[in-house]
């Protein structure tokens, strides 16, 4: 699964969020893409750098348009500096 970051910000209560798209989700049940997602996730960078971080937990939204929105919450010890916009997971 890759997914593309397109936001990257600090919840008070969760810690740090990233959210991205994949249409190649879309047609996934919530259950089938936190499953898909597990426990860790790789984070791939533009300069081709990589970084494993483990997941606290997903949310997931659908938009009327009946397109996926994923919310990986990494927790309060990763600042969302660690993971830019562009970046793939």
């Amino acid at each position: 699964m890759n997914k593309d970051v397109s936001l990257t910000f600090e919840s008070k209560d969760e810690g740090t969020i990233i959210v991205g798209t994949n249409k190649g989700l879309d047609h996934l049940t919530y259950p089938e893409i936190k499953k898909m997602i597990g426990n860790k996730i790789l984070i791939k960078y533009t300069n081709q750098n990589e970084m494993v971080l483990s997941v606290s937990s997903v949310q997931i939204s659908t938009s009327m348009a009946e397109k996926k929105n994923i919310g990986i919450c990494i927790g309060k010890l990763a600042s969302p500096d660690l993971v830019q916009v562009g970046a793939s997971i």
